[in-house]
């Protein structure tokens, strides 16, 4: 049963079907098929009651952004009014929500953002308010480290979504940049990943000499993440990164 949970947060629907033929499978009597087959049942339909819960409030915040369009409200400035307009935004600082629909850009990435943000009760935590108490460029390298970290762990379309917007929020965050070329890359997505491995590397190269090595860190880290980068640790990604572009740039040249 704890495959079939991992799966369902992850409202990956043919993966939960396998699971659950996985699980009444392995099942013996009469009584355990049913009682298994009812709680599987159970399941699904929480996973089908949280997707159109997710389809309900995309609908809802287009038609929100609609509204204001209608009513003269300024193009740059309704994506920052989508935020002000839901508890637990609104009580974060304007400059850092302007900041951050500014980087989003556009009003389906700001919806996705917030929807995603609110299915893990990240708009409402006390960290997230603290990132928000910087200047704007700080904030948002903070912002970005944060939902990176935030990311590792979650089922893979989620962490897909979550380091996505890290990369947006911070395009020069390398973590976020490497996590989400892994992750493309073993789902052989690799003309996904072949642009984040050419910014990894670009960037790499350019930050290095600015980094501490592994006996001077003590503690140091990148714009407050918790992974701390060093030239060594850069130098394992540059090399990871580089054989993977060389396999994607061959893979999606052959195409």
């Amino acid at each position: 049963m704890e495959g079939i949970l991992a799966e369902a947060r992850s409202l990956d629907f043919a993966g939960i079907f396998a699971r659950v033929l996985d699980f009444l499978a392995d099942l013996d009597s009469g009584w355990q098929i049913w009682g298994g087959g009812g709680l599987c049942l159970l399941l699904l339909w929480r996973v089908v009651r949280a997707r159109l819960a997710a389809t309900a409030g995309r609908r809802a915040l287009r038609r929100q952004y609609k509204k204001m369009a209608k009513a003269g409200v300024a193009e740059w400035e309704r994506p920052y009014r989508l935020f002000t307009g839901r508890e637990g935004w609104n009580v974060l600082p304007g400059a850092f929500l302007m900041e951050l629909t500014s980087r989003l850009i556009e009003r389906d990435k700001v919806i996705d953002f917030i929807l995603l943000a609110e299915e893990f009760d990240q708009a409402q935590s006390a960290r997230f308010a603290r990132l928000a108490e910087g200047d704007p460029d700080t904030a948002m390298r903070d912002l970005s480290a944060f939902l990176t970290d935030f990311a590792d762990g979650l089922p893979a379309p989620k962490m897909v979504a979550m380091l996505g917007f890290a990369a947006q929020i911070d395009p020069e965050n390398h973590w976020a940049l490497i996590d989400l070329a892994t992750e493309h890359y073993a789902a052989k997505r690799f003309a996904k990943a072949l642009p984040l491995l050419e910014q990894v590397l670009s960037l790499g190269e350019r930050a290095m000499a600015g980094l501490p090595r592994d006996r001077d860190a003590r503690g140091r880290a990148l714009a407050s993440h918790s992974r701390r980068l060093t030239i060594e640790k850069m130098h394992a990604i540059l090399k990871v990164a580089g054989e993977m572009y060389e396999d994607c740039a061959e893979r999606v040249g052959a195409k």
